[in-house]
């Protein structure tokens, strides 16, 4: 059975275009498009398209030959994506995962994990943890 979780009105690749905004910085300044491309490993037309259409919908500010800046809203998304995708992987490091795959794994589950769910799991880890200081 598979699950998705629906937070924003926005789909999980263009999540993905804002969150790597957010990671390159574009809370507070402005990133090139042709860095977004390299980074993702897609085309820079790609990249225009989902800005144009992320602009549009008011998560960030685009310009042609400027780049891109986040908005408070896109800003607001990308920062909540990040913590849980960290929350993941802290999580996964703690049970002995490596840290590249744990960064690779966190960024899959964080589009299937609920918000409830997660603040469960790490709520269990935490309790284990005081009831076990050898964990």
């Amino acid at each position: 059975m598979s699950v998705h979780i629906k937070r924003n009105n926005i789909s999980i690749s263009l999540e993905e275009y804002l969150t790597t905004i957010y990671k390159q910085g574009g809370e507070t300044k402005w990133v090139k498009t042709g860095d977004i491309a390299d980074f993702l490993g897609i085309s820079p037309a790609s990249v225009t398209e989902a800005v144009q259409k992320l602009a549009k919908e008011g998560y960030l500010q685009y310009f042609s030959y400027r780049g891109v800046m986040l908005t408070k809203k896109g800003a607001d998304i990308a920062s909540a994506i990040a913590k849980k995708e960290n929350d993941m992987k802290q999580i996964l490091i703690m049970i002995g995962i490596n840290y590249r795959e744990a960064e690779e794994i966190s960024c899959l589950l964080e589009h299937k994990i609920s918000d409830d769910a997660l603040e469960k799991l790490k709520r269990f880890i935490n309790d284990c943890i005081s009831k076990n200081k050898n964990y």
